[in-house]
Parts: C-alpha cells; structure tokens; sequence
C-alpha cells in the first residue's frame, strides 16, 4: 500500500480518471507504465486490480458505493498489453494459469524448464522480447482516449502521455529479467546465450491490419523489392505472414496523424477476452575462433581473411570487376 502511495503522489491523475481506465479494461501496471511510475509497480508483485481499487476506494470518493465494474478485468485481460505485464498467457498446451504468488514466476518457471529439458549449459543470458504491433496501436488508442476525454481539464497534460513513457516492451523487460536472474543463478546482459519471448496475437492483429489504408499494397510493393512473389507465396502459414508484417503495421501506425488514427480506430478500444500466445525459444550467436570473417554480399570482397594486412586468396569477382573499371580510358 505505501508502494501506491508513492506512486499516487509522484505522477498520478485524479484518482477518478485512474478509476475510468480500469473500468475501460486497462490493467494497473499498464496505468503506472503510462504515467511514468512503472518502477513502483515492478517491486510489487501482488498488484492487482482488487487490490487496486480497495486503494482507490480509500482515497476517492467516486470509488465507494458498491462493486465496480472495473473489478471484471481480473478475468480479462489487459485492452493494451493483451495481459503481458500481468502474465497470463496461451501456449501450445493451453492457457496458462494465475498465480497467487507472482505471476511472472509463471514465465520465468517455464524458461528455465525449457533450458533444462534441451539440455543448454549457460554463464549468462540476453533477453529478446517480441510483442505484436497491436499493443502499440491499442495504447495510442487509449492515450487519444484520454486526452479527448480530459483535454480540457487543468490536471491534464500531454507531457502525461508522451512517447517518452516506458514501452511495454521495456517494462516487461525490467519484470521479466531479475526474476531470471534468480530462477537459472546467472546474470542478464550482452551474452551469446539468447532467451527469445515471442508474443503473437492473431485475432488483433488481423483486425487491425485489415483497419490500416492499404497496408496489402505496401506490403505487396515491399516484398516485390525484395524480390518475392507474394502471388505464389500466398499460401503462406497465417502466424508467419502476421509476424513479417508486424514492421509494416508499425511504419504504417507512425505515418498516421492522430486525426485519421481517431477515425479508423475505435476508441476507447474493445476489452480483451483471449490473451497472447507465447512461444519461448532460444539462440546462440557464433563464436569466432579467430580471422576475419565477412558476410556473402556483393557490396563487399568476398576472401574470409587478411593476416599481417596482406589478403590471402583470390579477389572476387567484384574485386577484379572494379580495378579493371578504375584504370583510366585512354581514348577519353
């Protein structure tokens, strides 16, 4: 409780449009995310929207008189995250269930499961974290939400709401990542061993695709520069053709002013029923013995190694190609 109270004191709104987000379905550590006091909120691991809102209740009048309807959300899930920062997730098993304790043990319990089952030998871990582009569109939802609901009030800022606010991304990162630490006895950081969280949601994500304005033609136009034939690749898998156009859905969301962004979403967004699927997978980089070691591009020469600064091998093609041009024309 004296962890609410900071964070109400530091950065908060009125208490009462704190109580309207909950109501709209989004999640406490998604409020403390948005205004600026995530740190608080990742040292309390029993944050709920119960909990949450007996707080509320001691401290706004608004709050009192009976149940609320924002107490529903413990059986949804978040209308940003989709439940990511209070984990409950589907896997290839099925849904992943609450725990009373800490749900981000949940994740952390099932990482080092799969580390041990495939049998890694690790001194340290870096961790990737996919999230669908959907979680973006969904918070802008909600920040336009509020400032067309509370523009005009004095407490009101846009500062409130800035890019700047910690992505959600980032903020399961900082949850994620101790609790790692402790669960598999080594350290986080830049490590070759790679820890690779993969959150997809396939029923937003095609909803909002088919909400962007010509998002097929661009994506059609990007794969033709890259030289695919989005014709005879058509029978794509779904799941693999969402996540190659999760880059595209993001360039898309950046080139639209929050006018048209108003009129093509709905605001504030729908409440989540049906949590993210995550697939947990994990990558080692290379390791270089020693030389040089260039990729095969034709940008560059193609020999593998320079001892003592001298090349060994035979020039490429492209090599060669290009002292023959640079020589002068004598007849220019």
């Amino acid at each position: 409780r004296s962890i609410l109270e900071r964070a109400a004191a530091a950065s908060f709104p009125p208490l009462h449009a704190v109580h309207h987000l909950l109501s709209v379905g989004v999640c406490v550590r998604c409020i403390f995310r948005m205004f600026g006091a995530f740190s608080h909120a990742c040292s309390c691991a029993s944050l709920t929207v119960s909990f949450f809102h007996s707080f509320l209740e001691e401290h706004d009048d608004s709050a009192k008189g009976g149940p609320c309807s924002c107490l529903s959300t413990d059986e949804s899930c978040c209308s940003i995250c989709f439940g990511i920062l209070l984990p409950t997730c589907h896997q290839d098993e099925g849904v992943v269930p609450f725990d009373d304790i800490s749900r981000i043990d949940i994740i952390t319990s099932m990482v080092s499961q799969a580390i041990q089952r495939e049998g890694y030998q690790i001194d340290g871990f870096s961790l990737e974290i996919s999230l669908p582009a959907v979680v973006a569109a969904n918070e802008r939802a909600i920040r336009l939400y509020m400032k067309e609901k509370y523009g005009s009030e004095n407490w009101f800022k846009d500062e409130m709401f800035s890019q700047q606010t910690m992505s959600a991304k980032e903020g399961l990162r900082l949850l994620i990542a101790p609790s790692l630490e402790k669960q598999l006895g080594v350290k986080h950081g830049n490590n070759s061993f790679r820890i690779r969280l993969t959150y997809t949601h396939d029923d937003a994500s095609l909803k909002l695709k088919s909400l962007l304005p010509n998002d097929s033609n661009r994506k059609r136009k990007a794969e033709s520069r890259e030289g695919n034939d989005t014709r005879r690749n058509s029978t794509y898998d779904d799941k693999q053709t969402l996540s190659e156009a999760d880059s595209f859905i993001h360039k898309s969301l950046e080139g639209i002013q929050d006018k048209e962004f108003c009129s093509l979403f709905k605001l504030p967004p729908e409440k989540v029923s049906k949590p993210c699927h995550l697939v947990i997978s994990f990558l080692r980089s290379p390791i270089y013995i020693g030389g040089r070691y260039l990729k095969l591009s034709r940008n560059v020469s193609q020999s593998c190694w320079i001892i003592d600064d001298e090349r060994m091998g035979e020039a490429s093609v492209e090599v060669k190609h290009t002292a023959s041009e640079s020589r002068p024309n004598p007849t220019s």
